[in-house]
């Protein structure tokens, strides 16, 4: 197992406490138990009882918020029990919550279904019934939606609980409040909506408690089906592919599990959960992905759902419930607003996969006008050449330049210089560059290298050569090239704020624009050689280096090391 996992908590024992202390404090409609803690209530909660309204508790252990905690509040939970991370609350616990919104419509206390939290829950109601008479309206609701599990040999007390458990307490929450319904019916819808839903999980890597290391180990290049929200592992693990291919092993396995046998004509309501760890980035294009699983596969998705609503502390994986809409009413109920469903986005997605529109950067980057003045086929064929070495340098040198990057930046200048480099080279191979026009080919560069290169690589390089190529309206000669240097220079500085001895690309440049006065060329590219290596003695003023410390900034900045890599092959392949 790894060493402990940094996570922002005071002390490790005390991090439920903390956590409730904190959502309470931040939402002005919920309150703790008065002599409990652990119990999170509706301020109002006497208000529902007196109303005749049915109560909703729901609880158990903590870490997967913000089930259940943060899920007290119109349309949804009247009262929530958290236990420990990961372990049952004590039936003392359920009992204090249960006593305070007993009413005489009943409580129903829905229950994720593992083994420490029926007996605990279990327990409180039996206890409830005891001490307030048999007639009691109260009931136990297991949320038993895991799928992974049901042709696993031994296994006799049903799936675990997992994501569903947000589209059961929806419906429930607004049948209760909303429309004021019965206890059975409640209950009974419930209930039936539970065997109409089955959820499956996967994820990356384990989460890791407060305090403590990741719950188990899962080798590079592995993921984990079928896992849980307790840390515990899946019932499989196998070789991690794409997002596309793991979402469609998910729903392969979930559309054709026993509990659902979906057919094509069933509406269906999708929950795509985040279990706490997934990026945005990433998440997104998990939803893509199951998106377009589900179109492409015939199904039709009445509702579709999306958020970080049942987690795993900080698992890096997902899961995937499906609902077989049973009724109009069901996507009905799903669509009042609630404080649940305030936490996720909602929404009915079009039948067929959603296509972005095609962009081809050659098509559009290197079309322009030819203007300004025009060169023989053999100055054209010496321009070509030396753009092509400094290209073909600048992709030799990617390790090295994202090596010079990691320390003072995000490690990617070499990746980002390669793609506009690869861009550059194959439109010239596709002959779309005007060599024999400089002026026009500043402006297919500057093009090329702010479409093909995000961020502020793409941008320098492009101003670079947008504000250079006004040197050569008349004429092409080494002066014009020079005073290109110069006017592609004084751009930089003045829209990215950079100036000589900031340790940024302008530091070479800016060697190159005072040699180019009287200098050789042969000098000329040894004075820009030295002014990049020279950056090593420098602090960062300008850029993302300039965030770091200047402890970290030992080596030359990597985009001044790229200036002087493409100006040394550039001029080497006119000798």
């Amino acid at each position: 197992m790894s060493g402990i996992r940094k996570k922002f908590v005071n002390e490790p024992e005390n991090v439920v406490n903390d956590s409730l202390k904190g959502l309470v404090q931040s939402d002005n409609r919920i309150q703790f138990h008065p002599q409990n803690p652990r119990v999170v209530l509706r301020k109002d909660y006497e208000d529902l009882k007196s109303n005749g309204k049915v109560t909703l508790g729901c609880g158990g252990g903590s870490g997967h918020e913000p089930f259940a905690a943060g899920l007290v509040g119109k349309n949804s939970l009247t009262a929530a029990i958290a236990g420990d991370v990961f372990a049952s609350p004590p039936s003392s616990h359920v009992s204090d919550a249960l006593e305070a919104i007993q009413g005489k419509a009943g409580s129903l206390i829905y229950v994720i279904n593992y083994t420490g939290d029926r007996l605990h829950f279990g327990m409180a109601i039996e206890r409830s019934k005891a001490k307030l008479g048999p007639d009691t309206k109260a009931d136990l609701v297991y949320i038993d939606d895991d799928v992974a599990l049901e042709n696993k040999l031994g296994v006799t007390v049903g799936g675990r609980g997992l994501a569903g458990a947000l589209l059961v307490l929806q419906i429930a929450g607004v049948l209760a409040e909303d429309r004021k319904a019965k206890f059975e019916e409640i209950r009974d819808i419930s209930r039936d909506v539970i065997a109409n839903m089955g959820t499956f999980g996967v994820s990356l890597y384990p989460c890791a408690l407060p305090g403590k290391g990741l719950m188990f180990d899962l080798p590079a290049g592995e993921m984990e089906l079928g896992l849980g929200i307790h840390g515990e592992p899946g019932v499989e693990r196998t070789k991690q592919t794409s997002a596309k291919e793991i979402v469609a092993t998910v729903l392969e396995k979930l559309t054709a599990s026993k509990r659902l046998q979906l057919k094509k004509t069933d509406k269906l309501a999708v929950l795509v959960n985040n279990l706490g760890g997934v990026s945005n980035l990433e998440f997104g294009i998990v939803q893509g992905e199951v998106a377009a699983w589900f179109a492409q596969n015939g199904y039709k998705i009445g509702r579709f759902l999306t958020g970080t609503l049942m987690t795993s502390v900080d698992g890096h994986g997902f899961s995937i419930t499906v609902l077989r809409l049973k009724s109009d009413d069901w996507a009905s109920l799903l669509d009042t607003p609630s404080h649940i469903s305030s936490l996720w986005k909602a929404t009915t997605p079009q039948d067929e996969v959603v296509k972005p529109p095609q962009h081809s950067q050659f098509d559009d980057n290197t079309k322009v006008e030819l203007v300004g003045a025009k060169v023989d086929e053999a100055t054209s064929k010496a321009i070509e050449k030396s753009l092509r070495k400094a290209c073909e340098e600048l992709i030799k040198n990617e390790d090295l330049l994202n090596q010079l990057d990691s320390t003072c930046g995000d490690g990617d200048c070499g990746n980002a210089l390669k793609s506009a480099s690869k861009a550059i080279l194959e439109a010239a191979d596709q002959k779309r560059l005007a060599f024999q026009n400089p002026k026009s080919l500043c402006l297919q560069l500057s093009k090329l290298c702010e479409h093909s290169v995000g961020g502020t690589s793409g941008a320098l390089y492009a101003l670079f050569f947008g504000a250079g190529s006004r040197a050569f309206e008349s004429t092409f000669d080494s002066k014009s090239l020079r005073e290109a240097i110069k006017q592609g220079l004084e751009a930089i500085s003045y829209y990215g704020h950079a100036k000589p001895g900031h340790r940024t690309l302008v530091d070479p440049l800016s060697a190159a624009a005072e040699a180019a006065e009287n200098a050789s060329w042969p000098d000329l590219i040894s004075t820009v050689e030295k002014a990049a290596e020279a950056t090593a003695t420098m602090e960062a003023k300008s850029g993302r280096a300039s965030y770091t410390n200047k402890d970290q900034q030992k080596q030359p900045d990597p985009g001044a090391k790229a200036v002087a890599l493409w100006f040394r092959a550039a001029f080497d392949a006119t000798q």
